[in-house]
């Protein structure tokens, strides 16, 4: 009879451990003042492009290869109450084939009291091999705007790609606003869920607070082409469209909302 040992026995998938990248707008500490930008490096890099007294523009950039099996980016953004924020993605991410190992994309947002912000993140793309779990997670503050562009591609060019999980979970003072979860894998299509579309395009403006505006669901054409937009019960719309590659969906980036009081940027 053989005996097992420890060292014989299968490992586990090797659990991602995060890397924090952090970027915080606050008031200035004098009145007039550009507002101050406080950032730290995960594996995305940070980098403040311009700021005025409201607004500040940052860029993220990746220190290297994204995402490996066991890569775990989190991207942490506060903004304080009356201030306003523009993220830009410098170059797309690529989630690998992981050999089993899951990589894993986080990103928590808060935003204070009429804060605004805006993220069109640049595609995410999901490779033949790769287990890929991304969140977004969101709480707004009373009169607060958010917009956030997050396109999701299945494959490369001639694969099917991977698995991804994707997760929105966005709440303001009264509870939530947006809560979402979505399951696909290019191998493996589930029917009436992607069929064989493989870029799921969508762009969400929410705000904190009462809206009076009504829930519901407008159908295709509504923001262009074949996209459907669905009015969240609790104020903000959801804008999705489902298409064979990134540069045919009739979405537009989204800009900073409204109210936007930042003023024309002074590089920094």
């Amino acid at each position: 009879m053989r005996t097992t040992t420890p060292a014989d026995r299968p490992m586990p998938p090797a659990t991602p451990v995060p890397r924090v990248t952090r970027v915080a707008v606050e008031r200035p500490a004098v009145p007039g003042a550009p507002v101050r930008v406080r950032t730290s490096d995960g594996l995305l890099a940070a980098r403040l492009v311009a700021r005025d007294r409201v607004h500040a523009e940052v860029a993220l950039v990746a220190g290297g290869a994204l995402l490996l099996g066991g890569d775990h980016v989190v991207v942490s953004v506060r903004v304080d109450p009356g201030c306003a924020l523009t993220l830009t993605d410098v170059g797309g991410t690529v989630a690998y084939d992981g050999a089993g190992a899951r990589c894993r994309w986080d990103a928590d947002i808060r935003l204070g009291a009429g804060a605004v912000a805006a993220w069109a993140g640049l595609p995410f793309v999901v490779a033949d091999g790769a287990q890929a779990h991304r969140t977004t997670t969101v709480r707004l503050g009373a009169g607060s705007r958010l917009a956030l562009r997050e396109t999701v591609v299945l494959g490369r060019t001639g694969e099917r790609g991977g698995r991804v999980v994707l997760r929105t979970d966005v709440a303001d003072d009264d509870g939530p606003v947006l809560v979402e979860e979505l399951s696909a894998a290019g191998d493996d299509p589930v029917p009436g869920v992607l069929g064989d579309h493989t870029v799921i395009d969508t762009v969400v403006t929410l705000h904190g607070g009462p809206d009076p505006g009504a829930g519901g669901v407008s159908g295709p054409g509504a923001a262009g082409g074949d996209a459907v937009v669905l009015r969240l019960a609790r104020g903000g719309v959801l804008s999705r469209w489902l298409g064979p590659a990134t540069h045919l969906s009739p979405l537009e980036p989204p800009a900073l909302p409204e109210p936007d009081q930042a003023e024309p940027t002074e590089v920094a």
